[in-house]
């Protein structure tokens, strides 16, 4: 369990990242839907739900705390009939802090590398760069030190990013 700490509104928080890729409870689910509806990074509660199935690892405040963040691994097939992880990651606006998006990737890939050695488990892990300022070259920097390089452009003009996990 990977700890940090995150500046909040008022006070110093202890935020935790726990790995809960295919064991994801009743109970966090619900939370994890309310989570993403009250932030207002979706706004389908049937979206949701179907992405906390996604869920692989959670940024909590305290043990089993409130929840500050999230990152989803979707799991699809490509063109060569391999598995790959589609990666996104949410922080909570007022638990953002410098390096917190980094801890989730990390153990999040610390995960899925552990999972790699299992047969069709997925190979690499792909990103599309949604958010502008991970376009910027510090941003560049972390991704490549996380293991990500760029592998093209999506029709969108959203940088893709692949990182492979064998």
């Amino acid at each position: 369990m990977t700890k940090t700490s995150a500046p909040a509104t008022d006070a110093l928080q202890v935020l935790q990242v726990r790995w809960v890729f295919g064991s994801v409870t009743a109970a966090l689910r619900q939370q994890l839907v309310g989570f993403w509806l009250q932030e207002g990074a979706l706004t389908s509660a049937d979206e949701a739900w179907r992405r906390s199935w996604e869920v692989a690892c959670v940024l909590q405040e305290g043990d089993g705390g409130r929840i500050a963040g999230v990152c989803t691994v979707a799991v699809h097939m490509d063109e060569h009939e391999r598995s790959y992880g589609f990666v996104r990651i949410f922080i909570r606006t007022g638990s953002r802090a410098v390096g917190l998006n980094v801890r989730l990737m990390e153990r999040m890939i610390e995960g899925f590398t552990a999972l790699a050695r299992e047969p069709g488990a997925p190979h690499r892990l792909v990103a599309t760069i949604e958010n502008r300022k991970l376009e910027r070259r510090a941003a560049q920097r972390i991704l490549a030190r996380l293991g990500f390089v760029h592998v093209g452009t999506a029709p969108n003009g959203e940088l893709v990013m692949q990182r492979g996990l064998t």
